[in-house]
């Protein structure tokens, strides 16, 4: 018992002393545009060169989007009105010189697979038009969208994970918020 309580902290003490890298998103650029019926949202997300290199070389990466829409008020905190979650993952293997983005929106589960690093990464970090709300089913007031870009780590064991809490989930996180406009 002795021997493996001491192996556990050895352990610990050399993941504590691991420098974690924040090599991941730089920023998020978005449109938003109203249909006919819909708000529609583009995004376009902004990888650093680090992230660009750990995927050329084939390291596989984990991104969580959320868009939110959120109404606006002056003195209570602000209303959740309506989201869509996006979780894309980026499989690199360089050796078969193959790359694949599986993209899992709502229950829809979509792979696709690419030849070149440069082009997955293009459509893995492009968000297509997405309906966030039907515009004449919501009150008239002030709106703003919020757009969550995670870049995950590989997960710790579960026993590990609940006794090094306090270290993070994810390489990077960032968020943007577009400026207020009304609706409808």
């Amino acid at each position: 018992m002795k021997k493996f309580i001491r192996r556990l902290i050895i352990s610990v003490g050399f993941l504590l002393l691991i420098p974690f890298h924040a090599w991941a998103i730089e920023n998020i650029n978005m449109e938003i545009q109203r249909d006919n019926a819909f708000l529609i949202v583009k995004a376009r997300i902004i990888p650093s060169q680090e992230f660009i290199e750990d995927f050329k070389n084939g390291l596989s990466k984990n991104i969580f989007i959320l868009i939110e829409l959120y109404r606006s008020w002056s003195i209570i905190p602000d209303e959740f009105i309506s989201g869509v979650q996006i979780q894309r993952v980026l499989i690199s293997d360089p050796i078969k010189d193959e790359f694949i983005v599986k993209t899992l929106q709502g229950e829809t589960l979509t792979e696709k697979r690419f030849k070149n690093w440069q082009e997955a990464l293009d459509w893995a970090l492009k968000i297509e038009p997405v309906k966030i709300v039907n515009i004449n089913n919501v009150e008239r007031g002030k709106y703003y969208i919020k757009i969550t870009v995670e870049s995950n780590i590989k997960r710790l064991p579960s026993m590990l994970e609940h006794i090094l809490f306090f270290i993070p989930t994810y390489e990077k996180k960032i968020t943007k918020e577009s400026e207020n406009f009304r609706l409808p």
